[in-house]
This record gives C-alpha cells, structure tokens and sequence, in this order.
C-alpha cells in the first residue's frame, strides 16, 4: 500500500510558464549583450544604436526578474513547478543588471558632464579632434559658470600640474603615458610657424603663442593656488604642485608678469572605455614656463549628455602616473 506522501509524489505538478519565460529571457540575454559590445567595439554597430540596444538589453533582463517573480508566485500560490527554473533566471539577470544599476547609482549621483578640464577659464583646446567629430556628438563649447561651480564641486582634485622640469622631458613622459594607454593619438602635419618637437618620430607639434599676423603672444603665467601644502628641505628639488589655473588678462599687465618667449606643446588622443569602447577626446597642454612646466588636461564625451564620472576619472589617473613619473627628477634631467 502506497503512503500518501507517495501518492502526492506521483501527481504531475504543472510547470509554470512564468518561470520558463523568466529563464528563456534570461539566456538570451547573455549573447545579446555580448553582441551588442562586441560589435560597437568592433565599429559594427553605431554608438547610437548601442544605446538604444543596450536599454533593450536592460529591459529584457528586467523583463525575466518580473517574469521571475510570477513564478514564485505561482509556486506559493497553486503549486506550480517553478522554482529552480525561476531561481536560474533571476540569479542571471540580477548578474546582467549589476552594471546597469552600478551606472545609474553614478547617473543619479555624479552631475550631468560630458567634458572636464583642469582649467575651466582657459581651457585646452581641441584641434585635430574637431575634424573627426560629427554634429550628431556632443559639441564642444566653452563652459558657463554654472558649468565651473558644478564641476568644481563634484571633482575638487582635478586640477593642472606643475613641474619643475623643462617641457621637452615632461613632453615625451607625456606621450609615453599616452602610448602606454593604447589610445589613439591623432597625429597632423607640421603647420607654417610650427616646428616638430617629438625627436621620437610621432608626427607631434609644437604650437607657438603668435596672433593673426604671427607675432609672439605676450602669455600671462598662470597663477599659483596650491591645492596642498608642501614642504622641503634646503637643497631639495622643488615639490610638484596641484594647482588651479586662473589666467590673468592681458590688459594691465606688467612686463614681469608675463613671458614672451613661452610655447605649448599639444598631444591629442582618442580615448575609449574600457567595457563598452565609447570614445572620449582628450588634449594635453604643455606650457613651458620660466621656472618649470605647467601641464593642463581636458577629456569630452564623444556620445551622451552624462559622462558617469569618466573623464574626471581619466585625468585624475593620468596626472597621478605623470606625478609618478616625473617623481625626483631634476631641472634639465
């Protein structure tokens, strides 16, 4: 005689179709993401498009954790066979809507920027960017002052360098790093008035300060404002310093405080994140001064009104390798 517990054993439970649903979606999800990456990576896909097939993503996998929760429902609720099917897809999804949830936590937390730079009152500007730009990307414009009091507040450490070194060395450790990073470094032919500077072969120039009918400008030095204090002993190298750029106006400056003979130097590069490959602009100014080198970075979003903190990012991490770079190294070294 069979046990009651044998008899509710033997009775077909039906399988519910919520929970196969929320799998089904689930796995195919995973290849549909994938493809979606890989083909904007690989220039397949338009950025475009990969946003608006990337919220799809999104929404399928959203779409599979409600069809989950049906099938737990239905579980407690008739008895339906649902659980490890439903448990399966809804650990998968949640996996796939990590990312998506990381980003919106930065959307919602970080304000709406798309372009950064260490000087927001003269900042650095983009030459051989502009011939690859599009009008469907984002313009590149000078920032209001709303702008500078957002980005002042939100990232307080992104701010220009200055080396006590000459701007040769600090140069090639630039274009070094660049390299090291793998973007891409948007090379132009040597202009009239523009002499090449990189002795390493790279197509880099350097940009006289000349005005319309090309005489020297008479550049103002930056002012200092320190973002720490320093310290050093008598007879040490002088300390690199954070600074925040405020440029002086040319009217009513005195001769000693400006220097005629001062040049910049400009790297340019494509920078593309790591994940999904979306390009940023990027310009390095390298301004030789009297007693040292100052150096100014701007990185600009290609693609979307919010950066997600990206470009602040990206320059903060690449003044702290130029600091470690260019660490106890001498004047002339």
């Amino acid at each position: 005689m069979t046990t009651y517990a044998e008899r509710l054993a033997q009775i077909e439970r039906p399988r519910s179709r919520a929970a196969l649903w929320c799998q089904r979606l689930a796995v195919f999800a995973v290849p549909f993401l994938i493809i979606v990456i890989g083909g904007h990576r690989y220039g397949i896909v338009e950025t475009q498009a990969t946003f608006w097939l990337l919220g799809l993503g999104g929404l399928i996998a959203m779409s599979s954790i409600i069809a989950g929760v049906r099938g737990f429902y239905e579980l407690w609720t008739y008895g339906h066979e649902a659980g490890l099917t439903a448990t399966r897809g809804v650990l998968l999804a949640t996996v796939l809507l990590v990312p998506f949830m990381y980003q919106g936590v930065k959307a919602f937390s970080l304000p709406p920027l798309y372009d950064i730079s260490t000087d927001l009152d003269d900042a650095p500007e983009f030459d051989s960017a502009l011939d690859d730009r599009t009008d469907e990307m984002n313009p590149i414009v000078e920032p209001v002052e709303a702008i500078k009091r957002i980005q002042l507040q939100a990232y307080p450490k992104v701010a220009a360098r200055r080396y006590p070194l000459d701007s040769g060395r600090v140069f090639r450790e630039v274009v070094g790093l660049v390299g090291e990073r793998d973007w891409t470094i948007l090379t132009e032919d040597t202009k009239q008035g523009a002499a090449p500077i990189d002795d390493e072969g790279s197509g880099l120039v350097a940009k006289p300060n000349t005005d319309a009918n090309g005489l020297p400008l008479r550049t103002p030095l930056p002012v200092r404002r320190p973002l720490r204090s320093t310290s050093a002993a008598p007879g040490d190298q002088p300390p690199i310093e954070a600074v925040q750029v405020s440029p002086v106006g040319r009217a009513g400056i005195a001769s000693d405080d400006v220097n005629e003979t001062s040049n910049e130097r400009y790297v340019e590069a494509v920078a593309t994140s790591f994940l999904f490959a979306f390009e940023s602009d990027v310009v390095i100014r390298i301004i030789e001064e009297e007693e040292g080198t100052l150096v100014d970075m701007r990185s600009s979003s290609r693609w979307g009104p919010h950066d997600l903190g990206s470009n602040a990012q990206r320059i903060l991490s690449f003044m702290a390798d130029l600091d470690l770079a260019l660490q106890g190294l001498g004047q002339g070294s």
